[in-house]
This record gives C-alpha cells, structure tokens and sequence, in this order.
C-alpha cells in the first residue's frame, strides 16, 4: 500500500485551475494512502473568492473516508496561509518529515528556502544547487539537511526527478492561454507517491491530465 500522495500548485479557485481533473486524481489515490499533503499554493485568491473555493473543496470531501489524512503545507501567498489558518477542522504544517525506508523526505513548497532559478539554469540545476547550498549552510526555516534527505518541493510548476541529487518537483494544476499543449502536457498535473514497500522505485511520479490514469512518468531512470 503506498505511503503517501504530494499534490503542489492546485490554485483552486484561479482562472484556469483544473479543478475536476485534480478531484479526480485525487479520488484515484486517497483511500490506498496514509497520507495526503498538499504542497503549497493550494488556493489562489484573496478574500471571500479564496474562502468560498477552500469551503467548498471542504464540503466536498467531508462525506469522505479519506478526509483525515489531509494535511496542507503553506505555500507562497500569503493570503493562503492566513485562509488556511482560519479554519480550525484542517492540519496546517510549513514543511514535513516523512521517516522512510528510502530515508528522510523532506517536504515544503520550496518558495521560503531560496529556491531561485537563474537566466542560464533550469529548474532542476536550481534546485540541486540549492540542497548543496542547505546541506553546507542549512536553513533558519527548515530542520538541518543531511545529503542523504531527499526534498520534495512543488512552487515550480515543472516537474522533475532527480534521484541521484535527491531533488524532486511536482507540477500544477493550472493552465493558461498561451500554454502550448506540449507544455501543458508536459507540466501540469504532475505529483508524486511515496510508496516504501517497492524497494525498486519508493518514489514515483505520476501524470493524470491527457489519459487520466495516473500514469507512471518518472522513476530510477528520472523523468
């Protein structure tokens, strides 16, 4: 039985957020998990248009089995945590810790840790340049970095996989016009699942949009 599900950058609420189709990928996985977390950036909106798309993704899942194993990781709005922290039914963290047999996994949005992509990089070179960077200097956010944690940061919207640096990112669930379908495809509606009993690929990456299988994309040969 896998261990986890990371679902990052659900937007819910934005213009262009696929809000069925993260219902339904989420609907595939959450009675197999212990545990649910949501990456960071889960609701875009300020005010009463946020609070309203946070109630009613509440509502939704109140009938469901599942509902307890839920936890929200803060992300880069600040308008997010503050709705987030105003309901009291729900388990907020800034980051976690997942204990596994592949070791520790550290989980946070990645947007307060110096996560930061230069002209001439892509998102997974920054991404490895910064674990060294937390493992020689650590962090005043997170617990200390050993070079044996992995990390698992949304904020993104790229997915990766890097097994080798122990760098992972799940992708978002919003689209915007001048996407192109290569891109989308590509992108969004990536997340990831922790499952500790297959010793041959614990971490494994999964794209839902376009076959809505939860289709394997990522694993010991990287994405």
């Amino acid at each position: 039985m896998p261990d986890t599900v990371i679902i990052g950058d659900v937007h819910l609420g934005a213009d262009g957020c696929l809000k069925e189709e993260f219902k339904e990928a989420l609907l595939s996985v959450a009675e197999e998990v212990d545990l649910i977390l949501f990456n960071g950036d889960f609701i875009d909106n300020y005010g009463e248009k946020g609070k309203k798309a946070l109630e009613q993704f509440l509502e939704w899942i109140d009938n469901k089995s599942w509902k307890e194993k839920i936890v929200f990781i803060t992300g880069g709005m600040g308008h997010e945590g503050n709705i987030l922290f105003d309901c009291p039914t729900i388990q907020i963290l800034p980051w976690a810790i997942l204990n596994t047999k592949e070791g520790r996994i550290i989980v946070c949005h990645g947007h307060n840790i110096g996560l930061v992509k230069k002209d001439d990089e892509t998102w997974v070179e920054a991404s490895c340049r910064l674990k060294q960077r937390l493992v020689r200097n650590g962090s005043e956010f997170l617990p200390e970095i050993l070079s044996t944690d992995k990390i698992i940061i949304s904020h993104t919207h790229v997915p990766f996989y890097k097994m080798d640096n122990g760098m992972f990112a799940t992708g978002g669930w919003r689209i915007k016009e001048d996407w192109s379908e290569d891109y989308i495809r590509r992108n969004v509606g990536v997340f990831i699942i922790i499952d500790d009993e297959d010793r041959d690929d614990p971490i494994k990456m999964k794209r839902w949009l376009n076959d809505k299988k939860g289709r394997k994309i990522g694993g010991p040969d990287g994405i």
